[in-house]
């Protein structure tokens, strides 16, 4: 049993959900507070990943993307990107490694499991990206190494709003973790939302 809790202790996570998009490719609407199944987006994901065993979660946007045990802040400036978000939550995250999530995941569960399982195999990497079938990194469904994440940002210098959220991985040593497009998807478009509806995902 000691090693098993080792083991887990190694694995310990906090989550941050990215939730302060302007969603400009919806339309300019609140996408955090979309409903799919009843439920809002941003709840989706800060639930999946509080079920995934997440022993934090903070949410990044502005007041009405709150959800109910979790911290929020708010990056600076109010939609800076999502590297001001990652630098605005960091200071509430206590553990090792870190989980970054797009409130907009179509699959949340399905992403925190794939990802936990990684780590499971694999925690002395920097950190576990998914990769979609066209070969894209979908950075806002890893779990990294919070020390990395704090190096790199150290490195970008004080205002990292507007800037690309893989310059935090630039030299990061990452296991990347293929999934079908399904699992990797977002929600950024009407279209999007729509699929989402009609496969009534979990």
């Amino acid at each position: 049993m000691s090693g098993e809790s080792s083991r887990a202790d190694a694995c310990a996570f906090d989550a941050v959900v990215l939730a302060g998009g302007a969603g400009r490719r919806m339309g300019g609407i609140d996408k955090a507070a979309i409903r799919l199944q009843g439920v809002r987006l941003v709840d989706r994901v800060a639930h999946a990943a509080q079920r995934a065993g997440a022993a934090g979660v903070t949410i990044v946007g502005p007041e009405s993307a709150a959800v109910g045990g979790c911290s929020r802040v708010r990056e600076d400036p109010p939609g800076g990107g999502p590297l001001a978000a990652v630098a605005a939550a960091l200071p509430l995250v206590e553990h090792d490694w870190t989980m970054l999530l797009s409130c907009d995941l179509q699959q949340p569960e399905a992403v925190c499991r794939a990802l936990m399982a990684a780590l499971r195999e694999d925690f002395e990497t920097e950190g576990i990206v998914l990769v979609d079938q066209r070969g894209r990194h979908q950075w806002l469904a890893g779990v990294y190494s919070t020390h990395m994440l704090r190096r790199s940002l150290g490195t970008l210098g004080h205002d990292p709003a507007g800037l690309p959220v893989k310059l935090l991985f630039a030299n990061a040593r990452l296991r990347e973790v293929p999934v079908a497009n399904a699992i990797a998807a977002d929600i950024d478009t009407p279209e999007d939302l729509a699929e989402a509806m009609r496969l009534n995902l979990e």
